[in-house]
């Protein structure tokens, strides 16, 4: 059984940061003449980083695999107005292929201390591609009227985030019978590892946007925990795959959007967007791809994972 970890309810206070959906660049938004329905679609540009790692009976990090990439992304959007200020929105986000890395360090016996430079074996893959990478979210919310210039969105939903990757060939340092005493590359394009990463989660959050003559100021801020948090490793050179299991994973969501209204169907907007899903442990499961189930080990895996998204985006009014 996984240790779950508390989080705290977000404090409603602060002057929120942008949606999610303001993680699109050169976007086109779409509205209804009473503007009470909203259709968005647009690119931008994300950078991701995923880490796995592996723990002893003692907790010391055995194994550490640290994938990146920086990629264009796909968004749309819909928000709605239901009834009486009442609204219902969501929001996906889809990468394309950009430029990936990953790198594996492991610490064996033959290494000197469990330190991070004291690593017995290590794998470079520049080599790396992103197979896919999905952020998707839908939530139920009211519209709060502070003033005439000031609104605030306080609403509740849930979160899906999926990512992604293969790593190939590369060069690679490890210990056999010394001390780092073996050193040779992976065949160009030979498949060494996939890696996938998982996070249905719900959250509280908070999204406000105000006006100051032309200038529009927005944000969003959102906080919540995963339900059942997992990745999944394959090691195809070595036959066996891993399954880790988390269950709660605390996350956070945060972002700013400052937007210029150039006429009454037009404005444009600069926007950022990140988010954190924190480091927590869980079990893992073993399995000897050709043959079945090797194993099981409790509270050894730990994963977590970061997105930030740079944006700049058109909105034209119909």
């Amino acid at each position: 059984m996984n240790r779950c970890t508390s989080f705290p309810i977000l404090t409603f206070g602060a002057f929120c940061a942008t949606s999610a959906v303001a993680t699109a660049a050169d976007q086109t938004i779409y509205a209804a003449p009473d503007r009470s329905v909203v259709f968005v679609g647009g690119v931008g540009y994300t950078w991701l980083k995923g880490n796995e790692l592996f723990y002893d009976d003692e907790g010391n990090v055995v194994s550490k695999l640290i994938w990146e990439t920086d990629a264009p992304v796909l968004t749309t959007s819909l928000k709605a107005e239901v009834w009486n200020n009442w609204t219902i929105s969501a929001n996906a986000v889809f990468g394309f292929p950009g430029n990936s890395h990953m790198e594996d360090y492991d610490w064996s016996d033959l290494a000197p201390s469990f330190a991070e430079g004291d690593w017995s074996h290590r794998s470079i893959h520049p080599d790396t591609d992103l197979v896919h990478y999905i952020n998707f979210d839908i939530a139920a919310g009211r519209d709060f009227a502070i003033n005439d210039a000031t609104t605030i969105n306080l609403h509740g939903g849930f979160k899906y985030t999926n990512v992604k990757w293969n790593a190939f060939g590369g060069p690679y340092t490890y210990s056999k019978y010394a001390f780092r005493d073996s050193v040779g590359n992976f065949p160009d394009r030979q498949l060494g590892s996939s890696y996938e990463q998982r996070y249905p989660g719900l959250f509280l959050g908070a999204e406000a946007a105000t006006t100051l003559g032309n200038w529009t100021l927005s944000g969003l801020l959102r906080s919540g925990f995963t339900v059942d948090a997992s990745d999944v490793d394959h090691h195809w050179v070595r036959g066996l795959r891993f399954e880790a299991d988390l269950d709660t994973v605390p996350f956070i969501s945060v972002g700013a959007k400052t937007g210029y209204q150039m006429t009454d169907r037009a404005s444009f907007f600069l926007a950022g967007n990140f988010d954190k899903y924190f480091h927590e442990k869980g079990d893992r499961a073993v399995y000897d791809i050709a043959t079945g189930k090797r194993g099981t080990e409790e509270f050894v895996a730990g994963i977590d994972f970061y997105a930030l998204t740079l944006s700049a985006s058109f909105k034209l009014t119909f």
